[in-house]
C-alpha cells in the first residue's frame, strides 16, 4: 500500500514535490512552502501529535439503487486526540464509515472529532 504524505505545516497532500538530497529525499509543499524529510515521524495534521493508530476503514459504493456494498479495505490513521471518539468506536469492533475523513490526514477546524457528523446510510 503506498504512504500517504501530507505537509505537516498546512494537510495539503496533492501539490507536494520531492528532491533528492545526499542527506536523503525532502518534500515540498507548493501551497505553504515548507520543506520536510520524507521519512519524518508521521503526525497528525490537525493537532501535530504523533500518538496515532492505524485503523480499518471501509470502501463502499452503491451496487443496487441505495444498497451499499463493501468493496474493499484501506489503513487510516487515527489521532488519539483529535480522532478519540472515532478511535474508541473502532476499538468496539465498529467499522470506520466510508465517509469519514481522519483529522490526521486531512487539518480539521477546532471543533474536534466529527464522528456525530458521520452518516452511513444514503441521504
Amino acid at each position: 500500500m503506498p504512504q500517504e504524505f501530507a505537509c505537516p505545516a498546512c494537510g495539503e497532500t496533492e501539490n507536494l514535490t520531492g528532491e533528492r538530497r545526499p542527506d536523503g529525499i525532502h518534500l515540498t509543499c507548493g501551497a505553504c512552502g515548507n520543506t520536510w524529510p520524507r521519512y519524518a515521524a508521521r503526525a497528525c495534521a490537525t493537532c501535530g501529535g504523533t500518538r496515532l493508530h492505524e485503523r480499518t476503514q471501509a470502501l463502499t459504493q452503491y451496487s443496487r439503487g441505495t444498497q451499499l456494498s463493501v468493496v474493499g479495505w484501506q489503513k487510516v490513521p487515527l489521532c488519539e486526540t483529535c480522532d478519540a471518539a472515532m478511535l474508541a468506536r473502532s476499538s468496539e469492533g465498529k467499522p470506520i464509515p466510508h465517509t469519514y475523513r481522519p483529522a490526521a490526514i486531512a487539518r480539521r477546524d477546532a471543533g474536534g472529532d466529527d464522528v456525530l457528523d458521520t452518516q452511513i446510510l444514503p441521504q
